[in-house]
């Protein structure tokens, strides 16, 4: 009986050790930090100092038919919960496929080129501490979504398609698509467009336009972008431009600006500026930014001042 427990455990450790030539490898990597945000929106001002910190596991593994698995999940907070979690299937020349399974990871072309203007730190529109702003478009849920990129096809084009299951509550699917090209030096522009079916009976139709150019040290950007809702009095126009100035490798400041403009006519324009900074000295980044916003959300008694500060450490 011994010598049979024996030979059975010399079996399985043996399969396992064999079967571990064809495991991928696990990273571990993380962030620490502390975020200072001042809002002036509320009685006496409103400020409040918040521990950032994140824990991302990256994965990979090699097909035989030549592809490449990898594997991304992001868990941050006192809760340790995933906010950003996805696989994707790398075909080469074929391009990448992405199942996105929460977060920002299923954004389409819509979702990731919504406001692609240069920033040291965050956009002119996004505050914190208390938020409530109108952003740049009403993108897609990009909870378990499948995402087509491909960069190889053309020279310095790149094509992104998204679909977005019909779930309960849905009208319908959601589909978009982006081109993209960057085969001027220094030239970035995109296009896309979305239908957005994740909400019932208010289909959203997106469309973006952005422009970037870098010369040197300095990178202009431009974008425009709409949206056409079937719900009345819901359409949205969104423009921002920006500017940053690299003024070494370790330092970068940048100036943007942006209206929302409302198709409902009780609501004002909102308007927002920021300056941004951002400094890294190894594996240390401290970033900030200043907004000065009025007509939050359309509303015209509605104006903030927000400071935000962050010290970041990498592991």
């Amino acid at each position: 009986m011994n010598n049979l427990k024996k030979v059975g455990l010399t079996a399985l450790g043996t399969a396992l050790v064999s079967s571990s030539a064809f495991a991928g490898a696990l990273d571990v990597t993380g962030t620490a930090g502390i975020t200072y945000v001042g809002n002036s929106s509320f009685d006496n001002g409103d400020s409040k100092l918040e521990q950032k910190t994140t824990i991302s596991f990256t994965g990979s593994a090699d097909l035989d038919n030549g592809f490449t698995v990898s594997y991304y999940n992001n868990v941050s907070g006192d809760a340790m919960t995933s906010g950003n979690a996805h696989f994707d299937v790398d075909m080469g020349d074929m391009g990448k496929l992405r199942f996105a399974g929460n977060g920002v990871s299923g954004n389409g072309a819509v979702g990731s080129w919504d406001d692609k203007t240069p920033a040291a730190n965050e956009e002119s529109w996004d505050i914190k501490g208390g938020g409530g702003e109108t952003g740049p478009i009403a993108q897609q849920t990009g909870d378990d979504s499948l995402i087509y990129t491909n960069s190889s096809a053309i020279d310095g084009v790149t094509i992104m398609l998204n679909y977005k299951p019909s779930e309960s509550g849905a009208n319908d699917s959601t589909t978009g698509a982006g081109i993209a090209f960057t085969g001027v030096e220094g030239l970035n522009i995109g296009a896309a467009m979305e239908d957005n079916n994740t909400t019932k009976d208010a289909t959203v139709e997106n469309t973006v336009f952005y422009a970037t150019y870098a010369m040197d040290a300095f990178t202009v950007g431009f974008q425009s972008n709409e949206t056409d809702s079937q719900a009345a009095n819901a359409d949205t126009e969104f423009e921002a431009w920006g500017v940053s100035y690299a003024v070494s490798e370790d330092l970068s400041i940048s100036y943007g600006s942006s209206t929302v403009e409302f198709e409902n006519t009780s609501l004002s324009d909102q308007e927002a500026d920021a300056i941004g900074i951002s400094w890294t000295n190894g594996s240390m980044s401290v970033t900030a930014s200043r907004h000065d916003m009025s007509n939050l959300k359309g509303d015209a008694t509605d104006d903030r001042d927000v400071t935000e500060l962050n010290l970041t450490f990498a592991f």
